[in-house]
């Protein structure tokens, strides 16, 4: 006598699915996270041909808080004599503000930093720009390292796209902890997820 065969439920499987699909997401988040906050609290920058400070708004004119907390790194690495040369970059954010590059030099000649070390990269409106135009400033004044100077939980992908574009780099990362640690983490792990998606192969090779 044949036994009939169970008859599939098609219900079960798009549950097995979408539970696969969350452990995938919730895995990819947690290990992200981690990494993350790993490279904020291990990395330290070494002594470079220049320092690269990311950009960030610029307010009223003036440096926000959050771009100030990257200068003031930055002049520290300075007197530290970590290296002879600084790009700042960012272009205009707000209308009517200056670029957040030149807002940069501005304050950095207003702490001591002869206005010849510094090279000033202004066109650029993302992190991959800030760093796609150093790269070119790199070239054209022979700097060959960096130290890239960044907040802490942006401090890992800013260091997989300085890998992606070839830029040798340590990062400087500041080491004050943001109101929304979480959000911000959170917002990395999709920067990342879409390095990883638009450009699989260069950001897979950079992670290795």
């Amino acid at each position: 006598m044949r036994i009939p065969k169970r008859k599939r439920n098609p219900l079960r499987y798009i549950l097995r699915l979408l539970l696969s699909v969350v452990l995938a997401v919730a895995l990819y988040f947690g290990g992200m996270s981690w990494l993350i906050l790993h490279t904020w609290k291990t990395s330290a920058g070494a002594n470079s041909d220049t320092v690269i400070i990311l950009g960030a708004a610029v307010w009223n004119g003036k440096p926000s808080p959050a771009l100030k907390e990257r200068l003031d790194v930055a002049v520290a690495l300075w007197n530290e004599k970590k290296a002879a040369r600084i790009i700042t970059t960012g272009g205009i954010g707000l209308p009517g503000e200056p670029s957040e590059a030149a807002t940069m030099k501005k304050y950095l000649v207003q702490q001591g930093i002869p206005a010849s070390a510094i090279l000033v990269e202004d066109q650029s409106r993302s992190t991959y720009e800030n760093l796609q135009n150093s790269r070119i400033l790199m070239d054209e004044h022979n700097l060959r390292t960096a130290i890239l100077v960044t907040h802490g939980f942006h401090a890992f992908r800013a260091d997989m796209m300085a890998e992606m574009l070839g830029i040798p780099s340590t990062v400087e990362p500041v080491q004050l902890r943001p109101h929304k640690l979480a959000y911000y983490t959170l917002r990395e792990c999709g920067g990342v997820a879409y390095l990883l998606v638009t450009d699989p192969l260069r950001s897979i090779k950079a992670l290795f």
